[in-house]
C-alpha cells in the first residue's frame, strides 16, 4: 500500500512539474504582440500579447535577426512585433527573429 501511495505520488509530481515547465531550453516559441517598454542599455524589450494578456520580457542577442529594425533601438514603444525566442539556461527569454509588423 505505502508503495502504491510513493509511486502516484512521484508520476502526479511528474504530471505537475510538465505543467509548470512545458517550455524547455532551446525550444523555439512563438510570440506577438505589443511593445510596452524598451531598455536598450540591458537588451531587453517588454512585450504584451493582446490575446492571453499576458507581459513578458525578451533579450535580443547579437544573434538574433531583426526585421524592420536595424537594431534595438528603432523598437519602440507601441509597436507591434511578432518573433520567436529560445529560453536558455537562465531563463531568459532570448530573440531568434523579431519582425515589425
Amino acid at each position: 500500500m505505502r508503495r502504491s501511495f510513493v509511486i502516484l505520488f512521484v508520476a502526479l509530481a511528474l504530471v505537475v512539474a510538465g505543467a509548470v515547465y512545458p517550455v524547455w531550453a532551446g525550444d523555439p516559441v512563438a510570440f506577438s504582440g505589443k511593445v510596452k517598454k524598451v531598455t536598450p542599455e540591458k537588451n531587453k524589450v517588454g512585450i504584451h500579447d493582446q490575446e492571453n494578456k499576458k507581459r513578458f520580457t525578451v533579450v535580443i542577442a547579437e544573434s538574433s535577426k531583426l526585421t524592420g529594425y536595424s537594431g534595438i533601438g528603432d523598437i519602440k514603444k507601441g509597436d507591434q512585433v511578432a518573433g520567436h525566442y529560445e529560453v536558455d539556461a537562465k531563463g531568459l527569454y532570448i530573440v531568434t527573429d523579431l519582425e515589425k509588423k
